[in-house]
């Protein structure tokens, strides 16, 4: 008690605690959810990693729920926003969207892991969204079909991306796939003639040219309507 005094009477201050905010702590999140993955993140290794006692990150996010929406409007944010180029037509922009979300979700797998279930409308979805319908009014669809085709093709990039990465991210992917591969063709031919047929080229070796099949099918989908109406 002395001691404490003494250095009071002397004028010397405890230091105090470095300041954080929401886009530190998030970066923070993402980097360990990328070195580590997913089943290993906690708030409690995010707050070690932050050089912080736990409660303090409760300051800053509600808990989990809130923190993961963040991240995967980071992630998001990633993604390049369509230019609004006339010099371009609009079904090549729609398509650089798509490759480039995919592109920006395969390189985070964990936080992609949570999108499931969670709509990406933070700030940098809403900016994404806004910037999408706009491009296909601009291109002559009428509200509701720049609002499909938003919807369809964050769906589709989405979608195919958890799944990507739920076949494993890198070298195991190809194994992976390979191995379903097998899997399929040895299935009875009699029982299942149609898909034994089609096995070997269904998922082996990768699975970027069906991806980029699906997209260019969708946005050719959406130009045979707006001809139509």
């Amino acid at each position: 008690m002395a001691a404490r005094a003494h250095g009071f009477a002397r004028g010397e201050e405890t230091p105090a605690a470095p300041r954080l905010d929401r886009a530190e702590i998030v970066q923070a999140a993402l980097r360990l959810l990328d070195e580590d993955g997913f089943d290993a993140f906690s708030m409690r290794r995010l707050a070690a990693a932050l050089d912080i006692k736990s409660p303090s990150l409760y300051w800053h996010v509600k808990g989990k729920d809130e923190l993961f929406d963040l991240l995967v409007d980071t992630v998001i944010g990633k993604c390049p926003l369509p230019e609004d180029d006339a010099g371009k037509p609009w079904d090549e922009r729609l398509i650089e969207v798509g490759l480039d979300l995919r592109g920006v979700l395969l390189a985070h797998p964990a936080a992609t892991r949570l999108l499931p279930g969670r709509l990406p409308f933070g700030p940098n979805g809403l900016r994404l969204a806004d910037r999408v319908i706009g491009m296909l009014r601009r291109a002559g669809f009428d509200d509701r079909m720049a609002g499909y085709g938003y919807l369809l093709l964050m769906f589709y990039v989405t979608g195919f991306a958890v799944q990507e990465i739920a076949f494993g991210k890198g070298p195991e992917n190809g194994d992976r796939l390979a191995e379903v591969g097998r899997y399929l063709e040895g299935l009875p031919a009699d029982r299942y003639p149609d898909l034994v047929a089609v096995a070997g080229g269904l998922l082996a070796p990768r699975l970027t040219d069906r991806f980029g099949f699906g997209l260019r099918s969708l946005v050719d989908g959406l130009a045979d309507k707006r001809r139509e109406r």
